[in-house]
């Protein structure tokens, strides 16, 4: 066994026990319109033990109250599949899904790792706004997946955008909390690859936007200031009003960090300039 991996199987265990619970538990009455509820959204829901941060016990509160039981994911920029927003649904829950990672190395571990999974399906390929959908179909995926999973550190916006036929429940999307939320920007369709500065992607007010489009609606943002979370308005859910979905800034590691500052290059799509 490799250095320092046995003390962290030590704690994933019980953190595992307290994810499922949370997930198969029902609440007691009393508590769906608690003024905790009305007040803290589903902050309080944050829980990690795949994720990188509190998607984790977000996305098994949201199932959890929409009733889904054996449900369907996909993922971009799954990396090696140690760390994702719907590992825990793959691993422990066994939903079937659809696991998509660029990178040659990463790629190989999640290969690896669900070789003999007959649920879960991988590809080695870049997503794109043109390739998203051709990629979907020859991944096996329905057209309303439970859930959708998008981080690929800059044109997120642009790939939601581009998914017109395939209706997910609930979508998960990185935004860039370094921008004004107020402010509907975008990163260029075309623009490279993320440079590792704080200029990529776009605000949580035009992923708001495009939510409003496709008759979404912002649920939650999590603590670190790294997703959001939306539901398809259809759905019959209880969750907060819209005043209690939080607006975070930049709080990576849940400690006031966020990416080094960019001071030119990359310019920004204004979505409100005159003319678009």
């Amino acid at each position: 066994m490799l250095p320092g991996r046995s003390e962290r199987s030590r704690w994933i265990y019980p953190a595992l026990a307290e994810l499922v619970r949370r997930y198969t538990t029902e609440p007691e009455p009393s508590d769906r319109d608690s003024p905790l509820e009305r007040t803290t959204g589903l902050t309080r829901f944050e829980y990690r033990v795949f994720s990188q941060n509190g998607e984790d016990g977000v996305l098994a509160e949201l199932f959890r109250r929409l009733g889904v039981r054996d449900g369907t994911f996909v993922e971009f920029g799954a990396q090696s599949g140690r760390e994702g927003n719907c590992v825990f649904l793959a691993d422990v829950l066994g939903w079937q899904g659809l696991f998509m990672e660029m990178e040659a190395a990463p790629y190989a571990a999640l290969e690896r790792k669900y070789r003999a999974n007959p649920r879960v399906r991988t590809l080695q390929v870049q997503v794109t706004p043109e390739n998203v959908e051709d990629l979907l179909s020859r991944g096996g995926v329905s057209m309303e997946p439970d859930i959708l999973s998008i981080d690929v550190d800059g044109a997120d916006y642009w790939i939601w955008q581009a998914i017109e036929w395939y209706r997910p429940r609930v979508v998960a999307i990185e935004y860039n909390a370094s921008l004004d939320p107020a402010r509907r920007l975008v990163q260029p369709r075309n623009a490279p690859g993320w440079s590792g500065t704080d200029r990529y992607g776009a605000s949580l007010g035009a992923l708001v936007m495009l939510s409003n489009e496709k008759h979404y609606r912002l649920v939650h943002t999590e603590l670190a200031g790294v997703n959001a979370f939306f539901v398809r308005n259809d759905l019959d859910i209880d969750l907060p009003p819209p005043e209690a979905v939080p607006v975070r800034a930049p709080n990576h590691f849940l400690a006031g960090h966020s990416h080094v500052r960019d001071h030119g290059g990359l310019e920004y799509v204004d979505l409100d300039a005159p003319g678009r």
